[in-house]
């Protein structure tokens, strides 16, 4: 009966200890602006901000003196994963997409 509790409590130890080593808390943390690639493909030079803003929502990024500059920023990690970046910046000239950066 003695050696069944050792063996009971050794096998018992092994699995907690087991269980401690993983982080239940990691969780997928998302910050940013959504970038899919159907939404960027959809962009088109000459397209008017009203419409780019529609589109794409409006910019997290935007330089304070300079509103001719939208830029987007997703990031993305799953747990202890590493880090996903995603940039897009769009550039507009009299109100009109003039170029995409990516």
């Amino acid at each position: 009966m003695r050696q069944n509790n050792t063996f009971l409590i050794i096998v018992l130890s092994v699995l907690l200890v087991n269980c401690a080593s993983y982080d239940f808390s990691r969780r997928v943390v998302q910050q940013g602006n959504l970038l899919p690639h159907t939404q960027i493909a959809k962009l088109h030079i000459g397209m008017s901000k009203a419409d780019a803003a529609i589109l794409m929502g409006t910019s997290l990024l935007s330089p304070t003196f300079n509103n001719e500059r939208w830029d987007y920023a997703y990031t993305w990690r799953k747990g202890t994963g590493p880090l996903t970046i995603k940039k897009v910046s769009l550039f507009f000239g009299h109100g009109v997409l003039t170029r995409i950066e990516q």
